[in-house]
């Protein structure tokens, strides 16, 4: 009989979240009970010496004996995270199923199929958006170029479908609305750019070519997101609007937003967003909105409407 053997055999199927009870292992080892109690306390007291975040339990009702992992992230976090990734529809199906498996692998047993009970009604109707790209392999390429200041040459699929190409140099990563972006400074332009990290057709790293950033363009990607509503096309606008809906629907979807005035039925509502991603929650709201300054923005979304009702 080897006793070791035996011992790892044991403490690799409680890891793997088996629960082990006296007759079922005096079964399978043929040996007493003294034997088994013996197996169990060489492994109690190897996690008792080693900080394996590993709780070692001997279950007085059911006569079971089990560890539970001591996990770095507790249930409900993972919970969120899994309901938050699912709730974004940015991963196709097989990178959903990746980031599910890898957090569910940081619960106990009893613990990972709670969760995937929780969110399997929501998972297995999940339809994401379409991409022809999978995201996680980008979202690390591209992290490796943001911290080594790489240069990237690349194509690019914009907004109209046409492909453009250049050399920039990437210095963020931020999700807003369903995608991933990427922040770049265009050294020939002077500016920075915003791409769509789904739209990269190819993308090659320039290892040997250097573009300096000036101080005075560097861009908060923080304020990025709050600026963005689903296009960042344009020019940046201060705005004032009266809303007849619910005042936080408004200031949500624009965080540098503030309410400057109430009224009986309406607020006036005060911010900054790029034109062209305003302009479409204005045309999204219908009646809700009134449009009070500036004056291109008025005539940009008078435009639109007549545009529509030329449809119809």
């Amino acid at each position: 009989m080897n006793a070791s053997k035996n011992v790892v055999e044991m403490f690799t199927r409680m890891l793997n979240g088996d629960k082990l009870s006296m007759d079922d292992e005096m079964q399978r080892y043929n040996c007493s009970a003294k034997t088994i109690q013996r197996y169990l306390r060489d492994i109690r007291e190897s996690i008792a010496e080693i900080d394996l975040k590993l709780t070692y339990i001997h279950d007085l009702k059911t006569k079971t004996y089990y560890i539970k992992k001591e996990t770095d992230i507790p249930l409900e976090e993972v919970l969120a995270l899994l309901k938050v990734i699912i709730g974004i529809r940015a991963f196709g199906k097989t990178e959903l199923n990746q980031l599910t498996k890898q957090l569910l692998g940081k619960l106990s047993k009893e613990d990972s199929h709670l969760a995937k009970r929780l969110i399997n009604s929501t998972a297995s109707k999940y339809v994401p958006v379409k991409s022809n790209y999978d995201l996680l392999p980008r979202i690390k390429k591209f992290s490796e170029y943001i911290d080594t200041h790489t240069a990237i040459e690349f194509t690019y699929l914009n907004s109209s479908q046409k492909i453009k190409t250049g050399i920039e140099l990437p210095l963020s990563i931020y999700f807003d609305n369903f995608y991933f972006y990427v922040t770049t400074y265009n050294e020939q332009l002077n500016q920075i750019q915003i791409h769509r990290m789904d739209r990269f057709q190819s993308i090659v790293p320039l290892h040997n070519k250097k573009i300096p950033l000036p101080w005075n363009v560097k861009k908060d990607d923080g304020n990025e997101i709050n600026n963005t509503y689903l296009i960042s096309d344009g020019k940046q606008d201060n705005f004032q609007i009266y809303y007849s809906g619910f005042p936080q629907t408004a200031l949500d979807h624009f965080p540098n937003s503030k309410v400057i005035k109430e009224f009986d039925n309406e607020v006036l509502i005060e911010g900054t967003a790029y034109t062209q991603g305003l302009i479409m929650w204005i045309m999204g709201q219908g009646t809700r909105v009134r449009v009070k300054s500036p004056v291109s923005l008025i005539e940009a979304v008078k435009s639109e409407l007549r545009k529509t009702l030329e449809y119809y």
